[in-house]
């Protein structure tokens, strides 16, 4: 029983001086526009990842890296928010990811990393605990030179981390390859061979309790890698943002000083996230436990005042 307008680009939103939203505006493809009014309006248009401006104002680390969303994340439910006197929050939040293959832009499994694989740079040397988390190592790579790094794994790992689709994929695409050499690893990086076997040898040791990782990474869960070895050249992407407009329990959008708007709501990426501040609060899955759980509340109140 909902209708829905394809082809129909929101361009602005209107409101009468309390506040209350009245309706839209519609921009179609041959230009023209057609303006809808509305009891109730829920922002489901996601967040800001596609806006480089957005980007460089909230978090400019993460500007420049690859996105691995869709370029029509604007950010229009803040900018439209905002004009009306919302709150917005957690404008600095985000989920990154580490592990980007390039020029590939599939995503590897984690599991590469968490049975026991890691991360080095162009110069063979680890550089972070990559374990930290996937969201958190974005950064971590894009501080590297020329912003990409090699995550390097066994087969241990690999059939693990072959079970995630997006792995399966990248190994299809030939994005990962096959060694049984440290050199071998080391020519596809570019890197000197000694510098990239001291690295290896300083992985055992750490997984065998001989060392102690200068990031405080905790190899001793799994064993040493072993020939034949996996590797794939990667990069840190941006998967979306997590911030935006603040809303309660009904998903209701708050103005500036708390109180809510009468009849406008927001769900998923436009809305507040539970991430807090940053790309070291995102928990896998919690993008989608949003969008699916506020879009409901959202739903809910909203139908109780068309009711």
């Amino acid at each position: 029983g909902i209708d829905l307008a394809t082809s129909a680009h929101v361009t602005d939103i209107f409101a009468d001086e309390s506040g209350r939203i009245r309706g839209v505006r519609i921009t179609r493809r041959d230009g023209k526009l057609e303006d809808v009014g509305c009891e109730a309006l829920i922002l489901a248009c996601n967040g800001y990842g596609g806006s480089k401006e957005m980007l460089r104002k909230y978090i400019p680390e993460i500007a420049d890296a690859h996105y691995h969303g869709h370029d029509g994340n604007q950010g229009d439910a803040v900018k439209w928010g905002e004009a009306l006197g919302a709150s917005i929050k957690d404008m600095t939040s985000f989920q990154g990811h580490g592990a980007v293959c390039t020029p590939h832009n599939i995503h590897l499994g984690w599991p590469a990393i968490t049975e026991g694989g890691f991360q080095v740079n162009a110069e063979g040397l680890r550089f972070s605990d990559e374990n930290h988390g996937y969201s958190e190592q974005a950064l971590n790579v894009v501080r590297q030179a020329g912003h990409v790094a090699w995550t390097i794994w066994d087969q241990r790992c690999q059939d693990v981390a072959k079970q995630m689709h997006s792995h399966a994929e990248a190994l299809a695409a030939g994005a990962i390859k096959t060694f049984e050499t440290i050199d071998g690893i080391a020519a596809m990086i570019g890197c000197e061979p000694a510098a990239l076997t001291a690295t290896m040898d300083g992985v055992a040791e750490m997984a065998s309790g001989q060392r102690q990782c200068p990031w405080g990474r905790d190899f001793s869960a799994h064993p040493p890698l072993q020939a034949p070895y996996y590797a794939a050249k990667i990069q840190g992407a941006l998967f979306h943002t997590q911030g935006g407009l603040e809303v309660n329990s009904e998903a209701r959008v708050l103005k500036a000083d708390g109180t809510p708007f009468a009849n406008l709501f927001a769900g998923g990426g436009a809305a507040r996230g539970l991430s807090g501040p940053a790309d070291w609060g995102y928990l896998s899955g919690s993008g989608l436990m949003m969008a699916t759980n506020l879009g409901r509340l959202a739903g809910q109140a909203a139908a109780r005042l068309v009711a």
